[in-house]
């Protein structure tokens, strides 16, 4: 990839994209339950069955994203993505903005989330629904 490549593409935006989750047969909600913290676990009664995606979604952002421990270092970097989005309401990302939330959260591993490394883990991401978001 030459430099003009690299500008263009720290340009671009990422989010998760629901029609892919749809179309690979993944679920934006029961992948989003993992991050819940146990708080919010309990009051939206998880154990208890299927709580609406909305719901999950509002207590990650409003909630569980703001413990210490939803990024951590010891969390696989796709998963920690993932979670980034999560914080923000699926808002889309450049690679420099996803960097930066990784670097804040994980802290002492900031050479694995250079932009360099994020684009190429999500461009073959196949398990979050974590695309390039259209001009």
């Amino acid at each position: 990839m030459g430099k003009d490549d690299m500008i263009i593409e720290s340009a671009q935006k990422w989010a998760v994209n629901l029609e892919w989750l749809a179309a690979n047969n993944r679920s934006l909600s029961t992948m989003a339950k993992g991050s819940l913290c146990a708080k919010c676990r309990k009051k939206l009664k998880i154990d208890q069955g299927e709580a609406k995606a909305g719901d999950v979604l509002k207590a990650v952002k409003n909630c569980c994203a703001k413990s210490p421990d939803f990024i951590t270092s010891g969390m696989p970097l796709h998963e920690s993505m993932f979670r980034v989005f999560l914080a923000n309401g699926n808002q889309p990302l450049t690679l420099d903005q996803i960097s930066n939330h990784l670097n804040d959260r994980r802290g002492i591993d900031a050479y694995r989330t250079s932009a360099t490394v994020l684009s190429r883990l999500l461009r073959n991401d196949q398990h979050y629904g974590l695309r390039l978001v259209p001009d």
